[in-house]
């Protein structure tokens, strides 16, 4: 079955009562209480954590984020490839237990040079998800939260050798544009500990089912898991930076939809955290993905710059 009517199997339709939901938290939800509107980093034990945008906190806190940046395969056989990413998150505290979140994950793929871009096309991803975060329990030091989504995921593939192979192979109305659409709900726990004034722990455990972005398989279970090890700078040398390391393994990853479990993903963040409702962080960023067509795995690095504020 060709690339197009593998494409065209599947139903295109738009989850349009994804947005009606979000729109109508907006208006209905009530204004959150002062417990849950600190307008402060997330904190436990006397620790203020620094939260990265790999894996995710587990706190119930307003606030916004965003995220710029750009990676480059270190190794590549036919040209580099160049990443775009661009993020977008917004948390609102429903009560001091339980709050409402949307996000919106941009990624584009492309070759840099002539080779790269006839051998591997351009690839623009996106994921955008609506859920609930709710707190199971929380102590002096420790915090676990549940988290329930729904995500819609796109991938839109132009892909010049695929497109070439099939007009010389007389397939009929071949396609230069591939779309693939894919529907998912998500679960997941997340985890905070707190072991010093200095050092915090943040872990991610996800599952999620639904529409695969692999054409071979309707739907499919897909897992991810986090963690991050932060030291707070003002409280280890009075300084004003705050340092993370995370890693994340996931089945799903949004760079293509031509993807081979597992890819996995690095980050080192270099924050300013001189301020208790802002964060300002410089992430070095690390990928390792084995796609189905390559016998070697592709190794992404780059850098992205973020802003989060808390309300």
């Amino acid at each position: 079955m060709t690339r197009q009517a593998q494409s065209r199997g599947r139903e295109n339709v738009a989850p349009c009562w994804i947005a009606a939901v979000i729109a109508a938290a907006v208006v209905v939800l009530p204004a959150p209480t002062a417990s849950a509107q600190g307008g402060t980093r997330p904190q436990l034990g006397g620790h203020t954590f620094v939260p990265t945008d790999q894996v995710p906190d587990a706190f119930v806190r307003t606030f916004v984020r965003c995220s710029l940046g750009r990676a480059d395969t270190l190794i590549a056989l036919t040209g580099t490839l160049s990443y775009v990413l661009l993020d977008f998150e917004y948390q609102f505290a429903v009560r001091d237990w339980i709050a409402a979140h949307v996000g919106l994950d941009m990624r584009t793929r492309a070759g840099t040079q002539l080779s790269s871009l006839l051998a591997e096309g351009l690839t623009v991803s996106d994921a955008s998800d609506f859920g609930w975060l709710a707190r199971i329990f929380q102590t002096h030091k420790l915090s676990l939260c549940g988290d329930m989504s729904v995500m819609k995921l796109s991938y839109t593939l132009i892909d010049v050798e695929q497109f070439a192979e099939d007009i010389a192979n007389g397939v009929p109305d071949p396609s230069l544009i591939d779309d693939v659409p894919a529907v998912r709900g998500a679960g997941a726990l997340r985890f905070a500990w707190a072991a010093s004034d200095k050092i915090g722990v943040t872990m991610l455990a996800e599952e999620s089912y639904g529409d695969s972005p692999w054409r071979q398989k309707p739907d499919s279970w897909e897992h991810a898991l986090g963690a991050s090890l932060d030291l707070d700078g003002l409280a280890a040398w009075h300084i004003p930076l705050g340092v993370a390391f995370a890693f994340r393994q996931t089945s799903l990853p949004l760079l293509t939809s031509e993807s081979a479990p597992n890819a996995y993903s690095t980050v080192l963040r270099l924050a300013y955290n001189g301020r208790p409702d802002f964060l300002f962080a410089l992430d070095l960023l690390g990928a390792t993905d084995r796609e189905t067509q390559r016998r070697r795995p592709l190794t992404v690095g780059g850098a992205s710059v973020s802003l989060r504020c808390y309300f």
